[in-house]
């Protein structure tokens, strides 16, 4: 397998200009943190996810949250380890979060936003952090969200949980991160996906991604902007 190159945005120390960090994937670290997944599967799923989304990177995470650096709260990443992607500093193994999960973390593609009136004024009144509210030619008004997908332990008999942040159920109209037929959410920001017996093991979590969590958010917009039947199914 050819190797991966992860990319980190971070303000460079002498100014406010914005540099970025690069690194090789470490996978012989990260199938250690991967339970029940083997090589060859995270192989596949590194390859696929560099391609379709390459700006994600591959980090450790307790369900929607990523385990973050002891000394400068730096997102951790696997390079020459798993190690703080600002800092350098080695992750701690002995420390009391227990293991974490392999997990990957990003921005989706640009959700435009243009017909949301009722979203696009509660972004503007207050974007929540790490989500982006911009506009350009093509596009328009859109709004990038951050996602957490974390794999469960027994990956990949189990589906990939997708996690909202906490700050995408602050905006303006948005239902409780609560457990919802209607929106279809378990709760503590994790998407309900997949209908009992749906998950099939060969699925990644690029397809997951694509097929099914994008179109979530998207739901839950047009929920939050008044249409109450967002996720109804139509035949």
């Amino acid at each position: 397998m050819n190797e991966i190159t992860q990319r980190f945005p971070r303000k460079a120390r002498a100014s406010d200009r914005i540099e970025h960090l690069s690194w090789t994937l470490d996978l012989d670290c990260a199938l250690g943190f991967a339970g029940r997944m083997d090589r060859a599967r995270l192989e596949r799923e590194a390859a696929e996810m560099a391609e379709h989304f390459p700006r994600w990177i591959l980090t450790a995470g307790k369900g929607r949250e990523r385990v973050r650096c002891r000394r400068c709260a730096g997102p951790l990443v696997f390079w020459r380890g798993l190690r703080c992607a600002l800092c350098g500093r080695d992750f701690d193994r002995g420390s009391k979060i227990g293991r974490p999960r392999l997990a990957w973390f990003g921005l989706l593609p640009p959700i435009g936003i243009g017909g949301l009136a009722r979203i696009d004024e509660a972004l503007r009144a207050s974007t929540p952090e790490q989500h982006v509210l911009g506009e350009r030619p093509g596009i328009g008004r859109y709004f990038l969200v951050p996602l957490v997908a974390a794999y469960p332990s027994d990956f990949p008999r189990s589906a990939v949980r997708v996690h909202y942040l906490p700050g995408f159920f602050r905006i303006r109209g948005m239902p409780p991160d609560s457990p919802s037929h209607a929106t279809h959410l378990y709760g503590q920001g994790q998407m309900c996906l997949f209908a009992g017996g749906e998950w099939q093991p060969e699925t990644t979590c690029r397809q997951v991604l694509q097929q099914r969590a994008y179109a979530h958010v998207v739901k839950l917009l047009n929920y939050a902007n008044g249409k109450r039947r967002a996720f109804a199914k139509v035949s």
